[in-house]
């Protein structure tokens, strides 16, 4: 890659704790992103630039970056830990790198490293958060957990409709006729309904219990149960990730181009 000096300003991920991804999961899929779309990437050594690269491969425990043309800088790559810094969709992303290995990709040669184990993203995990596009989304729970145990259901399984849904969790919208389930309880069987998605089956614990302030007595008020997402398969969790970005995606051109026609 050419070393021409890319305009970046270097954050301290110490001072955006909220900012970080920390799932090795989802670390792997926004790495994967930038690969996939070649974004270039600043690389650094002691706040010092070296050079611009861009991600060749990205698998479960380690990277690739594109070797820059000049030997030296190679060089100090190696010798010291770096930080890689670049754009994607307009988001600033930023992670460290253990000390690079010269390694071989494809035939050619190639700068390897671990995963980081943080990923810097200037803007906030929400980001990530998405509504359903229309009230089509939809989570089956079945009636026969011992969370609904008092309740009678002539159906096998309990619809409750998804407010917000990312590759982490999903929040649900319990009716008030249904008790919401105790923080920590967890189920086995949940089946996410995301058309046009195909549906996705995972386990999951309720994290958050948030009742909605809506008019009426306390006996009427739905609730809004935050969920995260225990053991989901990995093949899941991919085709899960990559629905959420086209989506959001397909959102943020929307809204760029309702802008631009204002």
């Amino acid at each position: 890659m050419s070393s021409a000096p890319l305009r970046i300003e270097l954050y301290d991920p110490e001072r955006h704790p909220d900012l970080l991804l920390r799932s090795p999961r989802e670390i792997a899929f926004l790495l994967r992103s930038l690969a996939e779309r070649r974004v270039q990437l600043g690389i650094f050594a002691e706040r010092r630039y070296l050079f611009t690269s861009v991600l060749l491969n990205v698998s479960e425990e380690h990277l690739v970056l594109d070797p820059c043309g000049d030997e030296q800088l190679n060089r100090l790559a190696t010798q010291w830990g770096v930080i890689c810094q670049g754009k994607l969709e307009g988001v600033t992303v930023q992670f460290a790198c253990a000390r690079l290995v010269r390694v071989e990709h494809q035939g050619v040669m190639g700068l390897g490293a671990p995963l980081p184990s943080t990923v810097l993203r200037l803007q906030r995990r929400e980001f990530f958060r998405l509504p359903p596009p229309a009230p089509t989304w939809w989570c089956e729970l079945p009636w026969s957990d011992p969370a609904f145990a008092p309740l009678q259901a002539e159906e096998p399984k309990l619809k409750l409709r998804v407010l917000d849904l990312s590759v982490g969790g999903v929040a649900l919208l319990f009716p008030p006729e249904v008790p919401a389930p105790a923080h920590g309880h967890q189920f086995a069987g949940a089946r996410l309904i995301l058309p046009p998605m195909d549906w996705l089956e995972t386990a999951m614990e309720v994290r958050s219990i948030l009742p909605l302030d809506t008019p009426g007595p306390a006996r009427a008020v739905p609730t809004r149960v935050g969920f995260r997402f225990i053991g989901m398969p990995t093949a899941a969790a991919n085709r899960l990730y990559r629905f959420l970005f086209e989506l959001q995606r397909e959102q943020l051109s929307a809204r760029k181009a309702g802008l631009g026609a204002g």
